[in-house]
């Protein structure tokens, strides 16, 4: 079976990384943050910045440019941290800006050649809007694949 008939239409929140834009499912964000003082702590990936405190909320943060490309972030005003609900935690993603909340229709998806000889389990496809591309993301994956999430996840806790 094709991804094309498993994936339904759905919304999506767009940002951008780079020059690129990119989509997650809606039901996977939980806010849009502007960028705040960031704790970072000793022994952690290059990606991982450290922690913050949203709505009294201990986070670990990740640059997600640097998740996917090794390049580091640097902030401007349009910076945002996006907050991520995953598996039981909450978790943000550092982007270049937050953009929009588009209908994605199943019938804009492609699935490129090279997206599956890559294997990048966080890939979902790519979505051909007029003159966009968007480049779609399942955030669980992609930190699944990234980050070590247990690591995260007592680091909160110990907090």
């Amino acid at each position: 079976m094709s991804k094309q008939m498993v994936i339904a239409d759905f919304k999506a929140l767009v940002f951008k990384v780079g020059e690129e834009e990119y989509g997650v499912h809606i039901s996977q964000v939980v806010s849009i943050e502007r960028m705040q003082s960031i704790m970072p702590y000793p022994n952690r990936p290059p990606h991982v910045l450290g922690v913050t405190t949203i709505r009294n909320v201990v986070t670990p943060i990740v640059d997600l440019r640097a998740a996917l490309t090794g390049e580091t972030l640097q902030p401007g005003d349009e910076t945002r941290i996006i907050i991520f609900q995953v598996n039981s935690s909450e978790i943000g993603l550092v982007v270049d800006a937050a953009t929009d909340v588009l209908d994605i229709m199943a019938n804009t998806i492609q699935y490129p050649n090279l997206l599956e000889k890559k294997e990048v389990s966080y890939l979902e496809g790519i979505s051909k809007l007029e003159e966009r591309l968007v480049i779609l993301l399942n955030v669980e994956k992609l930190l699944e694949d990234t980050t070590n999430l247990d690591e995260l996840r007592e680091l909160k806790e110990a907090l």
